[in-house]
């Protein structure tokens, strides 16, 4: 409902329905970020609330409650592992049951950055965003990277998607991590 996105009434107009998984902080689009914007306006607003009052008013307005977050700063120490277990989680589980066919749920991946000019989040988060969002039922997503993956996570969406990337510096290697022979002044690693 924050995105203005019923899913028990609008799903049946559509053949599929793609969830936006965006969490990340700062930048435009990401959970954590337009949270920090929406306590920090009715602080603007009336200078006597505290940070404390501006998080009961997010909740009241939007029924959303982030764990592990009491104030401002909690935002910046990143995603705990209740955010997986019970956001990431809850809401793939809701978007499932309300399509009743997880064949038309896809869901819309991002971890910051360009476009959206979050903080980036590391491969770990990717993987745990994933991760929850598999065991609730989700079977496909669309990551939408940044210019390009770094090996990290490439091995990562490699390993869930079947077959796992070998990191071989003579094969394939992502764009946005340099290759071994690259970094170490020229020198070959030996051979396996």
């Amino acid at each position: 409902m924050l995105t203005s996105q019923d899913d028990y009434r609008t799903h049946r107009y559509f053949d599929y329905v793609f969830p936006k998984r965006y969490f990340w902080r700062r930048g435009f689009d990401g959970l954590y970020g337009t949270v920090a914007r929406w306590v920090a306006t009715p602080g603007q607003w009336n200078s006597g609330l505290t940070e404390e009052d501006c998080f009961a008013v997010v909740k009241s307005l939007f029924g959303l409650e982030l764990p592990g977050v009491k104030n401002l700063a909690d935002l910046e120490h990143g995603l705990p592992n209740e955010f997986f277990d019970q956001v990431v989680y809850g809401e793939t589980r809701r978007v499932l049951e309300a399509t009743g066919d997880p064949d038309t749920v896809i869901a819309w991946v991002s971890t910051g950055r360009h476009p959206h000019a979050g903080d980036p989040m590391p491969a770990h988060d990717l993987y745990r965003i994933l991760a929850a969002s598999h065991r609730a039922g989700l079977k496909r997503f669309i990551l939408h990277p940044d210019v390009n993956l770094g090996a990290a996570e490439w091995k990562m969406i490699s390993r869930f998607c079947g077959k796992e990337w070998v990191e071989d510096p003579d094969g394939y290697w992502p764009p946005d991590t340099p290759k071994p022979d690259t970094w170490n002044g020229g020198r070959r690693p030996p051979p396996r």
